[in-house]
């Protein structure tokens, strides 16, 4: 017999609390940009990668304002749109989740293929990783959440870890590079990068219209007044911290590598060494490993789901309880296939991050901030009444 908190499980998926909400955010914000993206805005926008990056930040917090206001509304599939404009809304967004589900399974295998197993065929990697985060998404967002709280002191842990023991011996004349008022490259780093941005979307699908800021099971009522400004703050730092992580690691990264640092792959791993003379003793790059592989992890399971949520709104089974695993099975198979079509080469990945997925990353940014607004004008009509 299952417990009260599996059936709430199973039958509220898209409920979670401010914090877990806080939490996915942070997740969908750097986890994507502290591997393969380095390099490639390095090449782009070249010591400017960083005010690039500042911008896209931005750029990719104010989607997530606006699909925080559409997830205080109960998400996209509670919404209250024409069937023909969700189902188009659907259709977008299943494209969308997928193609970056394909891409970053991609990312991932190949990192792990080259650098932790030897000839190891990168497809099969893709596969067995699609595997783990299926079954990871089977509980959906409550379930991912909830883990987030217990593993967020891991990462905290393995922040506090790097902050002080990774070397950081970067040259002066590269940081000075980054204030110069040369901005050549700047808009092309911009249109590139693009693709690596858009999944603060992912918000828009839960459901925040529940009072409790913890655990969405925790006991106790807490004083409105006090809730918003925990709500207010829990936001706040959330994207405080984002955005100085994601400022400080493409400084860093600059003033180390310099010229080199556009033929730098997996940036974040490879900056992870003991400090001084004791390089040969040991290396910090496998706490900093797991770290990564657990937020990459987290990160294609909440495509995933929210792959899954759009795939049932096509079906018109927003509601259902999802327990089939065929939408995940259909979801990671399309990824599949997408990869052996239009992956296969490196060079292929390259023109799809920097041609297409930008342009569906734009759009999703778009279509997120329209459905917020939406939202916003609908509030200020009820209010007017």
């Amino acid at each position: 017999m299952k417990s009260d908190v599996a059936a709430v499980q199973l039958n509220e998926q898209r409920k979670v609390s401010y914090t877990e909400a806080a939490l996915i955010g942070v997740i969908l914000v750097i986890a994507t940009k502290f591997c393969t993206l380095p390099s490639l805005l390095a090449g782009a926008a070249e010591s400017k990668a960083v005010w690039a990056i500042a911008i896209l930040a931005v750029i990719e917090f104010i989607t997530a304002f606006f699909a925080v206001k559409a997830a205080k509304a109960g998400g996209l599939p509670a919404l209250d749109l024409p069937r023909g404009a969700k189902l188009c809304l659907y259709l977008f967004f299943a494209a969308f989740f997928t193609l970056k589900l394909s891409a970053f399974t991609r990312e991932c295998a190949t990192y792990y293929a080259l650098s932790l197993f030897e000839n190891v065929p990168v497809l099969p990697l893709s596969v067995l990783t699609l595997i783990a985060c299926g079954i990871l998404a089977r509980k959906g967002y409550m379930a991912l959440g909830r883990m987030l709280e217990i593993l967020m002191w891991l990462f905290v842990f393995v922040f506090l870890f790097i902050v002080i023991f990774t070397r950081t011996e970067g040259d002066v004349f590269n940081a000075l590079a980054m204030v110069s008022p040369d901005v050549d490259g700047l808009g092309k780093g911009i249109v590139k990068g693009a693709a690596w941005f858009g999944d603060s979307a992912i918000l828009a699908f839960l459901d925040l219209r529940g009072d409790t800021l913890s655990s969405p099971h925790a006991k106790g009522a807490i004083p409105p007044m006090e809730q918003r400004k925990a709500k207010r703050n829990i936001a706040f730092a959330a994207a405080l911290f984002c955005f100085v992580a994601l400022l400080l690691f493409y400084a860093v990264f600059t003033a180390v590598y310099g010229n080199a640092a556009k033929m730098t792959d997996y940036a974040f791993i490879k900056l992870s060494a003991f400090r001084a003379n004791t390089d040969e003793l040991g290396s910090a790059d496998w706490p900093v490993i797991i770290l990564w592989s657990v937020v990459t992890t987290v990160y294609l399971t909440l495509l995933f789901i929210t792959g899954r949520e759009c795939l049932y709104g096509v079906a018109d089974r927003e509601d259902a309880d999802k327990k089939s695993v065929l939408p995940l099975f259909l979801l990671g198979g399309a990824a599949v296939a997408f990869s052996l079509l239009f992956l296969e080469e490196e060079g292929d990945y390259g023109e799809f991050m920097g041609g297409i997925a930008n342009i569906f990353s734009f759009i999703a940014m778009g279509v997120t901030v329209g459905l917020g607004a939406y939202v916003l004008i609908k509030k200020e009509k009820r209010d007017e009444k």
